[in-house]
């Protein structure tokens, strides 16, 4: 099966074990009932989805920067390092995300140790205890590699000795990088929005749902794509440099020569076709794809809205 698939029935399969399990033990009753938020059914179903989905979101993560670092290798006829994984930091980080998610989520002020007597735990508390563990080791790990991944594409530009200006297809790899990071960072948001939005305040929660899957996206489409920004930046300059001097030489001797006057406009031309090369490696299909990836991403937090309504509905 593979991995998208496989990603997709466990992320969805999770979700409906832990709905099942909401209602076998009353959570879903109690909601409808009006005790306890919808909250208590949102979160629970949220949790246990991002555990199906964020191994795979990881696992993309790897394949698709391996293979667009060996794109850009072979491209640009690069010879260094191959790209690090570094697993012993990854994994401190995700101890770290343990502890961080523990006690931001379930730790309370009045029962602090509850976690070291476990004669004393019940459904309701194992139930979560078990996602943010999971959730904990692999959001941290994924942000984590995120970034650092997109550090070390970023990065492969210093070795970059020369290139074509005018060949847009050689720095497509940092873009297609940067777009496809932005959609697993939209999506792990989109799924984790049940955790923190609150339907009942739709403008503030679309605002904030705006502005947040905007930044993870922004931050993910353009850390990959700085180094390369900067090399097309410094080589426009240089190259737009180099045919202005070469402009004011001809314009003198054009007026007396058929061959200046041609190759006056040959520079013009070329001159005009650099200043059109857009500093950055993308192109309009990449920024659409990306804001595609947001709308999208706001379904997530409209979903929730419906789910708070339908519990309501089946309220008292």
């Amino acid at each position: 099966m593979p991995p998208v698939i496989l990603g997709i029935v466990c992320t969805l399969g999770l979700g409906g074990i832990a709905l099942w399990i909401t209602v076998a033990i009353g959570t879903v009753a109690n909601v409808t009932a009006g005790i306890i938020p919808s909250i208590a059914v949102r979160a629970p179903v949220t949790l246990y989805m991002m555990v199906g989905f964020l191994p795979m979101a990881i696992y993309y993560l790897f394949v698709w920067t391996r293979d667009h670092h060996a794109t850009i290798v072979r491209r640009f006829t690069l010879d260094h390092a191959p790209i690090e994984f570094p697993r012993s930091t990854a994994n401190w980080t995700g101890a770290i995300g343990i502890v961080v998610t523990y006690f931001s989520f379930l730790h309370v002020p009045e029962d602090p140790f509850i976690l070291f007597a476990p004669f004393r735990w019940s459904v309701e508390f194992v139930f979560p205890l078990v996602g943010l563990v999971i959730i904990g080791w692999f959001n941290f790990r994924f942000t984590f590699l995120l970034i650092w991944f997109a550090f070390m594409i970023s990065r492969t530009a210093r070795h970059i000795e020369s290139f074509s200006l005018l060949d847009s297809s050689l720095v497509k790899p940092y873009a297609q990088h940067g777009v496809r990071s932005s959609l697993l960072a939209v999506m792990s948001l989109s799924i984790s929005a049940n955790l923190w939005f609150d339907p009942e305040s739709p403008v503030a929660g679309t605002t904030i749902s705006i502005a947040t899957l905007s930044v993870a996206a922004g931050i993910a489409l353009f850390l990959s794509t700085w180094g390369i920004h900067q090399r097309l930046k410094t080589l426009k300059g240089e190259e737009l440099k180099q045919i202005r001097v070469a402009i004011e030489s001809r314009r003198a001797s054009a007026s007396r020569s058929v061959d200046s006057a041609q190759h006056l406009r040959a520079d013009l031309a070329l001159e005009r076709r650099l200043v059109e090369v857009s500093e950055w490696p993308f192109d309009a299909g990449s920024y659409g794809r990306v804001a595609l990836y947001i709308m999208l991403g706001l379904g997530s937090w409209v979903g929730a809205a419906l789910v708070e309504r339908l519990l309501e509905s089946l309220g008292p």
